[in-house]
């Protein structure tokens, strides 16, 4: 009846490093569909083909998006922008500043390589109405229940960006990736979070997240959690904090790496941790 909010969500991984289903596509990319409150929102859009090959495969139209949200400017999240925008006329786009800089992974013993948004990429979203781009720098509610987080405040000591990022190719200036942002749902089992890369720190993002929507209980959290890369101590900090959070389902993904999430499992346990991949969908 009157006043009766249907707050319940459904996200599907389009893509994802990882698929178990051999009619799915995967790829080094991400990129998820939510369906919430009659919304129909694209989260990042993976870095080849396989999100749109797999959106038609699993009956998922994009072109029904009302939304795009951008969790950071590498290409392996933005590489499909222009396809999108090709196929979609009407969505609103929501990114932190700084998506579009040229950025480089510098590993050492390797020729520097850049790693940011596609020229293609930049070029589609310079195009099209710029009233329809919205840049953020605090977190903004999309609706009563949907958030997104901007830029998330580094405080943890143990974790980093994950990775040799670099805004030159001589290892001159770091990275922070500070257009590093995720999304949250307030459903009825609590907060349900979807991550990107994660870049700013799983422990830093939850934190955040619990604070801006004052509530404590997590319900789950899926998405690339950029472990791959993580010492001994920022994993067993990130294992300890999940504990702590009580989640009823962890859905690693993408960049979170294979020995961590194996890791993973054995600190919380396989009912509550599952190995993501394109198609898994959760829903709250």
């Amino acid at each position: 009846g009157e006043g009766f909010v249907n707050t319940s969500v459904k996200i599907t991984v389009l893509v994802d490093t990882e698929s178990f289903d051999e009619n799915l596509a995967k790829e080094h990319g991400f990129s998820a569909w939510i369906e919430t409150e009659g919304r129909h929102i694209l989260f990042d859009t993976g870095q080849t083909g396989g999100m749109l090959e797999n959106a038609k495969r699993l009956g998922i139209d994009l072109k029904k998006a009302d939304t795009l949200v951008l969790s950071h400017g590498h290409f392996d999240h933005t590489g499909q922008i222009p396809q999108f925008l090709e196929l979609n006329d009407k969505a609103e786009i929501y990114c932190c500043y700084d998506l579009g800089i040229t950025r480089y992974s510098c590993k050492i013993g390797t020729d520097p390589r850049s790693i940011g948004m596609p020229e293609a990429s930049r070029e589609a979203l310079s195009t099209i109405s710029q009233s329809r781009i919205h840049e953020i720098g605090t977190p903004r509610y999309l609706t009563n229940r949907v958030g997104m987080t901007g830029p998330v405040p580094r405080h943890s000591m143990f974790e980093d960006t994950g990775g040799p990022f670099f805004l030159d190719d001589h290892r001159r200036v770091d990275d922070l990736i500070e257009d590093d942002q995720s999304m949250w749902f307030e459903t009825d089992k609590g907060l349900l979070i979807l991550l990107g890369c994660c870049h700013a720190g799983l422990v830093n993002t939850v934190e955040y997240i619990k604070a801006i929507s004052g509530i404590d209980k997590i319900h789950g959290i899926i998405g690339g959690m950029h472990l791959v890369n993580a010492d001994e101590k920022r994993l067993q900090y990130t294992f300890d904090s999940m504990k702590s959070w009580n989640p009823d389902i962890l859905v690693p993904c993408h960049c979170t790496g294979q020995v961590p999430v194996a890791r993973m499992i054995e600190a919380i346990g396989s009912d509550i941790v599952t190995w993501g991949c394109s198609g898994y969908t959760v829903k709250a």
